[in-house]
């Protein structure tokens, strides 16, 4: 476990330090960075005096709602529930707590630097399972965390991301902190590609929910107008091990297709 745990942080090393190479170069944007990649946070905020309302439909029949506002132009909270098996015909399961989110952009990106943000997110991802050694979301919420985010032009505009975070769910034992790094892509005026690799190291133990190696997940992006986007997500796309919320094994699951529905607006 050991040995891999230091080959995940070595290449998540790797992948930063291709990321701020790049800050020597001219390519600096000054672009609108988005809040998040697919489930990981990036360094940009809610714009000030703006309201964010985001629904999320997860395998399951699971649904979570959130509603975020930007308070400034560098400080955003919110606040999310949901639960499994809302759409359909089976039980409903509630997550038994409300999740807060709360984000301060403390460094802004400069020609020279990346911008940098911390914040602290109580929400996590799919079911929520209940046991002796679980007590957590099937994919552990962030926590605090500490986000880099560096924008480019490219053809458009090409963002990359990483951060290190360390999750309150920890009843299984694994109280590493984890890392991520991620890149997000427009296609035109319309379309955004994005996608992630979260090391877990925070979730790699015998006892807990995944295998050894980590999440990738992946998203399509479309914006309607100013207003609206709609996201379809691809998820667990390396097939980790997982538990369902009764505890039973899902050996090497096929990849999980999930919908967003976004709304923005000023006030």
């Amino acid at each position: 476990m050991d040995d891999i745990y230091r080959r995940q942080i070595q290449i998540f090393i790797f992948v930063l330090s291709i990321t701020f190479l790049c800050l020597s170069y001219d390519l600096f944007a000054q672009t609108l960075t988005p809040t998040r990649l697919v489930d990981a946070p990036t360094a940009g905020s809610i714009p000030g005096k703006s309201l964010l309302m985001e629904t999320c439909l997860f395998d399951g029949g699971g649904v979570v709602q959130t509603i975020g506002i930007g308070v400034t132009e560098l400080l955003g909270v919110g606040v999310s529930y949901g639960g499994a098996g809302i759409v359909g015909a089976g039980k409903v399961t509630w997550q038994p707590h409300v999740a807060f989110q709360v984000r301060v952009r403390i460094i802004e990106e400069t020609e020279r630097n990346p911008a940098l943000a911390i914040g602290f997110d109580s929400q996590g991802f799919g079911p929520f399972a209940r046991g002796s050694n679980l007590n957590r979301f099937r994919t552990k919420s962030r926590g605090a965390y500490l986000v880099l985010s560096r924008n480019y032009k490219l053809f458009g505009d090409l963002g990359f991301h990483g951060g290190v975070n360390f999750s309150l769910e920890t009843d299984d034992g694994d109280e590493d902190p984890s890392f991520w790094a991620g890149i997000d892509k427009n296609i035109g005026s319309n379309f955004d590609i994005c996608a992630e690799y979260d090391f877990a190291t925070n979730d790699n133990e015998d006892e807990t929910i995944t295998a050894d190696r980590g999440y990738l997940n992946g998203a399509v992006k479309w914006h309607i107008g100013t207003a609206f986007m709609l996201e379809l997500d691809v998820k667990n796309i390396l097939r980790n091990t997982k538990k369902d919320i009764a505890g039973f094994i899902d050996e090497r699951p096929e990849p999980s297709r999930e919908l967003r529905f976004t709304y923005r607006r000023s006030f």
